[in-house]
């Protein structure tokens, strides 16, 4: 698991070098409850170390490097406030990013430890620039990380229009991100690598439900993806292959209940890992998706994550990539000078 000493994202379609992949808690973390909750989240740590290791392999035969979280032998400093369990680092799209050739992190835990550590040492030991984020004075802290977009001289930021505070902070590093790039702001609240996902110079995948890129990818070719969420037979915010799930219910919100998202308003197969312009990532096989693909002379690896209805979290989300090779381009050079553009507003 050792780093290439590089950090470096000037554009999300540039070659892959090496990646961040989160992961779940040891097994023996779940022994603080009762044998039956304990069973539960021992089998869905087995079925998602099993499928994150397929994607890790898949990656490192594709020539990324692949950089995964090491975690202390005892429980007690992943817990929060009122000694429940956090999260574990499944997504670290969600709280690492990197920028230009910055490394920003959002801590996740109160004791201050930080499971990809050893690769922060790494990087600052070759001088490269990490910044671990405090919520109280650094405005980046308040971006939605899944929802900043790199593409050159372009970047995207959305924030939700319904937190002012985030807002303002948003703006703030817009703001500062303008005196080298065209940052171009909306106010969706979406998380956008759910929604789209840049696959080449000239070409998008998205969703059906962002239809307008005239303004922020003009004249981009833009495929759209006719997959809807599917609707759950049940009420639970979460979803497991074969799971009894009155019987697993309680057990899963006694310990996950602010873990869980909605998987059933996601569409997985736009979230993404790109390798480089002629390899990528995707969740499951997608006849709608493999035809754009190979009309544009991308070769498709399917890496299965059935967990993603429980942790509800697709490739993308379970990743953030650190380095890519390749220097800042301007992909719409007409588009104008550096500075901020709203594109939509409520």
């Amino acid at each position: 698991m050792n780093t290439l000493q590089n950090i470096q994202n000037y554009s999300q379609i540039h070659p892959l070098k090496e990646i961040w992949i989160g992961d779940t808690y040891p097994q023996h973390f779940y022994s603080m409850f009762d044998s039956r909750t304990e069973d539960v989240f021992c089998q869905i740590t087995e079925n998602t170390q099993k499928e994150l290791d397929g994607i890790c392999n898949t990656l490192r035969k594709l020539g990324v490097n692949v950089v995964r979280p090491q975690f202390e032998p005892t429980i007690d400093k992943y817990l929060d406030r009122q000694g429940k369990l956090i999260k574990p680092p499944m997504a670290p799209a969600d709280w690492a990013i990197t920028i230009d050739d910055t490394l920003y992190i959002n801590p996740q835990y109160y004791s201050g430890i930080e499971v990809f550590q050893h690769a922060i040492d790494s990087y600052k030991q070759a001088g490269q620039k990490v910044a671990v984020l405090d919520r109280s004075k650094d405005s980046m802290s308040w971006v939605n990380f899944p929802a900043v977009t790199r593409m050159g001289m372009d970047i995207y930021i959305d924030y939700d229009e319904q937190n002012a505070e985030a807002k303002a902070h948003t703006m703030t590093v817009a703001a500062e991100l303008s005196k080298f790039h065209r940052v171009n702001v909306t106010n969706t609240g979406d998380h956008t690598d759910g929604v789209f996902c840049p696959v080449q110079p000239g070409a998008l995948l998205s969703t059906i439900y962002k239809n307008q890129y005239d303004k922020s990818f003009p004249d981009w070719q833009v495929h759209y993806l006719i997959e809807r969420p599917r609707v759950p037979s049940h009420n639970f915010k979460w979803w497991l292959p074969g799971a009894h799930y009155a019987n697993y219910n309680s057990e899963i919100l006694s310990v996950a209940e602010s873990w869980l998202g909605n998987p059933w308003e996601t569409i997985f197969s736009v979230n993404c890992i790109l390798i480089d312009e002629k390899n990528i990532l995707v969740i499951k096989e997608d006849e709608s998706a493999f035809s754009f693909f190979k009309s544009i002379g991308m070769t498709p690896h399917v890496t299965p994550f059935n967990m993603c209805y429980f942790w509800d979290s697709g490739l993308h989300c379970l990743s953030s990539d650190v380095y890519r090779a390749g220097p800042m381009l301007d992909y719409w050079p007409n588009k104008g000078e550096k500075g901020v553009y709203i594109l939509n507003e409520q």
